[in-house]
């Protein structure tokens, strides 16, 4: 049980929560404190340095800006600092809540080996200064430790950590929290200045910037980000589009033509929604059963929980923030380091149609649906032998969603490399994928238009073309490489 609070001045600390409805440290914070702000810390080289894209930090900033307006209704000030890396944060913190004689600090957790160690420094540092901190779990349904086997272990397969956090979960409801109360103003108007100097030449305003550097995000103030309308309330519209068609998910899943899945990823990734809210969606949808019922809506709960699992796993296995495998034993395996050719997967121009069209999605969108995530990632590191690494880093460098811990869970089960990976002798033939969920071929049409005259047998596996490309590798040949390389290692 969470020891009451009663705080005279609040902070709460943001970063990838950026909404107002089920948010969890600005839920509590509003409760327990007599006034309240919020800070969001940009940190523009450490982003890069984490492979984050240009379009995922706008989105991102997008989001922020409309957050902000949204608890300006609440009378709670929204402040912006940039500094440059994450390292910095802990002093800038303190700072910050030194001039602003903040009392508490609250913050949702992040676990990535990186903000897991910063958010420990920030709290010894505040902690120095008497300034209480409090970090809530919001971003899974359980926190990351707390589901364990019998004998007091993590999970390494799914279908056992599903079942266990199903168990857990049904032993209390999953209701979202409210919006944080009103903040009263006090007699005479507020008593948060607009802005400071930090030292150095930060500064602590409540303007949002249009530029940052190594980012260029002007798109951030317009809200619409290539296509996405950012924040919180095109979250919440998308979620009910998608409660009204969620029963066909399971059967329309795997079909790329289809607008079929929900594309809820940026706004979970951002936190313009929370995992919460679209579980409860669900459930509520399906008389409360986690499994059974709709197998459309079991099966996207399923996949919820997919990412849970993948979260959790960073924590209790800090080496898959590190760039490792989890199966140790994979670090054996001679990954091919051809730049010229995994240029060529990157652009779209290995010569498989359903690849190419895959990566064009991306490239054009900042988005790819998730079948086609597994077909290309398979291509790269089974059939081209080329290291998943480099493929996770492209899709952190161009994806609108670009989770941490779902990008590097879904390379690692994919590459054989990961727990719960796929057995290695497992390569997905990218032509037999193409004809069984793309059979048309509208989709391919749709991002290659030079293979637009062909038949729908041809699409797949198409003759030379002018203007496109002949198949980069073997893919057979690819595939025997692969599961004897594998297999070496056993």
């Amino acid at each position: 049980m969470r020891r009451k609070l009663s705080l005279e001045r609040g902070l709460v600390w943001l970063r990838s929560d950026l909404r107002m409805h089920d948010n969890s440290a600005l839920y509590h914070a509003s409760q327990c404190c007599q006034q309240l702000a919020a800070v969001f810390i940009a940190c523009p080289a450490s982003w890069k340095n984490h492979d984050e894209g240009n379009t995922l930090v706008t989105f991102r900033m997008a989001c922020l800006h409309e957050l902000q307006t949204r608890l300006q209704t609440r009378n709670i000030p929204l402040y912006f600092l940039h500094i440059s890396t994450f390292s910095q944060v802990p002093k800038a913190l303190q700072h910050v809540a030194l001039r602003l004689k903040i009392d508490g600090v609250f913050a949702n957790a992040e676990y990535p080996i990186d903000e897991q160690r910063r958010d420990t420094a920030v709290r010894d540092i505040l902690c120095e200064r008497g300034i209480q901190v409090e970090y809530y779990s919001d971003r899974t349904l359980l926190s990351p430790g707390s589901v364990r086997t019998g004998n007091g272990e993590p999970y390494k397969v799914f279908t056992p950590f599903k079942r266990t956090l199903i168990q857990l979960c049904a032993e209390s409801a999953v209701n979202p929290l409210p919006v944080p109360r009103k903040m009263p103003v006090p007699e005479g108007g507020s008593h948060w200045p607009k802005w400071l100097e930090m030292g150095g030449g930060a500064r602590l305003t409540q303007k949002i910037p249009g530029q940052l550097p190594h980012y260029s995000i002007d798109s951030a103030v317009t809200g619409v980000v290539r296509g996405w309308r950012a924040g919180e309330k095109a979250a919440q519209k998308r979620l009910k589009v998608f409660s009204e068609r969620i029963t066909k998910y399971q059967a329309e899943r795997d079909f790329p033509a289809f607008d079929s899945t929900s594309r809820l990823s940026p706004y979970l990734n951002s936190g313009a929604i929370s995992i919460r809210q679209c579980t409860h969606m669900a459930l509520s949808l399906n008389d409360g059963c986690w499994q059974g019922g709709s197998e459309g809506i079991a099966c996207w709960i399923s996949e919820l929980i997919w990412r849970e699992f993948y979260t959790h796993l960073l924590v209790d296995f800090p080496r898959l923030s590190m760039g490792q495998p989890f199966k140790v034993e994979t670090e054996g395996v001679p990954w091919v380091y051809n730049q010229d050719l995994f240029n060529r997967w990157s652009r779209g121009a290995t010569g498989v149609p359903i690849v190419d069209a895959a990566m064009c999605q991306l490239n054009e969108s900042a988005w790819m649906h998730n079948r086609l995530r597994m077909i290309v990632a398979s291509f790269l590191s089974k059939n081209m032998l080329i290291d998943w690494r480099w493929g996770e880093r492209y899709f952190m460098q161009h994806l609108i969603d670009g989770d941490f811990a779902s990008n590097n869970g879904g390379w690692q089960w994919t590459a054989s490399t990961g727990t719960d990976a796929a057995p290695y002798f497992r390569v997905f033939n990218p032509y037999s994928q193409s004809q069984r969920f793309d059979p048309d071929g509208t989709f391919i049409r749709r991002y290659i238009p030079e293979l637009a005259p062909l038949n729908d047998r041809e699409i797949h596996n198409p003759p030379p073309v002018p203007g496109y490309p002949q198949v980069i590798c073997d893919v057979g040949a690819g595939r025997k490489r692969a599961i004897a390389v594998f297999a070496s290692l056993k």
